[in-house]
């Protein structure tokens, strides 16, 4: 019979289940819960059932603090017998037994049954194997424990208990995949947060200070009767929260258009449509990259560069032509965002209204450089150049 798969919703009616929830000590089991992990869990524990001719399993996730298991797949299982399962003390019956011992355990369910009387497990699960998943070689308790169920105690019982062993591993790589992408996805999203927060400290806090310096001004200004003063202090503030409000409007354009998760080179081609159609300025884009192949941080930061480069151009540059290329010159990437606007004259342009500070600091992060330059007519290059990663 073909093992009944329940997918645990985590939304259960007991206090101990809410109280896990609440405790935040499931939170790789509801990483587990999700997508591809869940299907993939699903899936292997009804292959490892099948295979060793098994009636019933558990796949649980040890919680943080080390008193709790949470199950993450469970099939073959009456679904009320499911609901109960769902969470148990870590130091519960066959599975508190190879917690302690760190090793395969097997018993009849007489051990489990004690919890919840003669009728809680069916005739189908009367034997139970419980095989401990290490978080480390080094650690002594296990951050896993797969739980199989037989009708009985199987008489090849000794070679399923060596092969088990494999199983447990492959379903502890997966694991640890799946928390590992998890992971890195966090840290991504941590560093666009970082990239916001450096946005709105360069782009808008400090013409706020202003606006805030200039009322004081104008404060004293009225009580001094000095109307010029205070007239252009009015002035100064209007104009200051008149830009303020323009650069919430282009953050939230900004940080709305997101690197496309296909990669760099759909995210560029992306970007640059954005940019025809939003503006007026005719846009090149120029890539000389027959394939894009870099480390997800590279291609994140490339984008908010370029990105952060096109924004100004349609900001600030007055420019009708822009151009937007890629290319690789032996070790070195080139990424290059030029226009016919009005340039930057002799001097730096005003603090944050280029973000080129931004763009330094991004560049740093990849080891790179962001040179900016007059063109011998009118406009300005931007350039991002950094060495090819040593994979």
């Amino acid at each position: 019979m073909k093992p009944k798969i329940q997918l645990v919703s985590g939304c259960t009616t007991s206090f101990k289940e809410e109280k896990a929830v609440n405790s935040g000590n499931d939170s790789s089991a509801a990483i587990l819960k999700g997508n591809e992990a869940e299907s993939f869990l699903d899936n292997m524990l009804v292959t490892i059932i099948k295979s060793l001719a098994a009636n019933a399993g558990i796949l649980r996730i040890l919680s943080f603090d080390k008193k709790e298991y949470r199950s993450i797949a469970i099939a073959g299982l009456p679904d009320y017998t499911s609901q109960i399962e769902n969470i148990i003390e870590s130091g519960c019956g066959v599975c508190g037994e190879a917690m302690k011992t760190n090793l395969l355990a097997s018993s009849n369910s007489n051990l489990c049954r004690k919890r919840h009387g003669p009728g809680f497990f069916d005739a189908t699960s009367q034997f139970v194997i419980a095989v401990p998943l290490e978080k480390e070689q080094s650690e002594t308790t296990p951050d896993a424990m797969l739980t199989l169920f037989f009708a009985t105690e199987p008489h090849n019982v000794n070679e399923i208990k060596r092969t088990i062993p494999p199983y447990a591993q492959l379903i502890h790589i997966a694991l640890m995949h799946f928390l590992q992408q998890e992971q890195t996805h966090q840290n991504n999203l941590l560093t666009e947060r970082q990239s916001i927060a450096n946005e709105i400290h360069d782009s808008l806090a400090q013409t706020l200070y202003y606006a805030k310096i200039r009322a004081s001004l104008l404060i004293d200004a009225m009580k001094s009767d000095n109307d010029l003063l205070a007239y252009k202090c009015a002035q100064d503030i209007n104009e200051a929260l008149d830009g303020s409000q323009k650069t919430v409007r282009e953050l939230v354009t900004h940080f709305r258009c997101q690197m496309d998760p296909r990669g760099l080179k759909f995210a560029l081609e992306k970007l640059a449509e954005d940019f025809i159609s939003r503006t007026n300025i005719c846009l090149l884009y120029d890539n000389q990259l027959v394939k894009i192949n870099l480390p997800l941080e590279y291609e994140l930061q490339i984008f908010l560069i370029v990105r952060e480069a096109l924004v100004n151009i349609a900001t600030h540059s007055g420019a009708k032509n822009a151009r937007l290329a890629a290319n690789r010159s032996y070790n070195q990437y080139q990424f290059t965002v030029e226009d016919d606007g009005t340039g930057m004259g002799n001097g730096m342009p005003l603090e944050g209204h280029y973000g080129l500070e931004i763009m330094r600091e991004r560049a740093l992060k990849i080891g790179g450089t962001v040179e900016v330059e007059n063109l011998e007519k009118l406009g300005t290059r931007v350039q991002l150049i950094f060495s090819a990663p040593v994979v």
